[in-house]
């Protein structure tokens, strides 16, 4: 229950350098109060989605092994890309680590599940 200031009084607290301190610290830790949670579930979604681009790592590199045992000895494009998709999602999920959003742990689980689907179709 706090009342309006008069004029007078909001030009004196605007002068004065602790009201102008006070005020400008107090909405940034709310906010950050708020958002602290939710950081964490992403960071902890990109972590975890970084062991899951090793283990997808392991089956493009069986899937790539086995194709040049039985194939013509070579990989082609699609190996390739599914490499490259591999690395492409372990850049999102560091950046998903240093910048937390959703859009990057959502890549980062695409592309590491492409990975081992362009082996495949290779």
């Amino acid at each position: 229950m706090t009342t309006k200031p008069s004029p007078d009084e909001t030009t004196e607290a605007a002068t004065t350098p602790d009201a102008t301190t006070e005020a400008a610290t107090t909405p940034d830790e709310t906010t950050e109060a708020e958002s602290a949670p939710y950081t964490f579930g992403l960071r902890l979604a990109a972590a975890c989605g970084l062991v899951f681009l090793l283990a997808c790592l392991v089956a493009t590199a069986s899937i790539a092994l086995a194709d040049a045992i039985e194939g013509d000895g070579s990989g082609g494009f699609l190996i390739t890309a599914g490499f490259w998709s591999l690395a492409l999602g372990a850049v999102a999920g560091v950046a998903a680590l240093v910048v937390p959003r959703r859009a990057l742990v959502t890549a980062q689980y695409c592309l590491g599940v492409a990975g081992p689907l362009l082996a495949l179709m290779d």
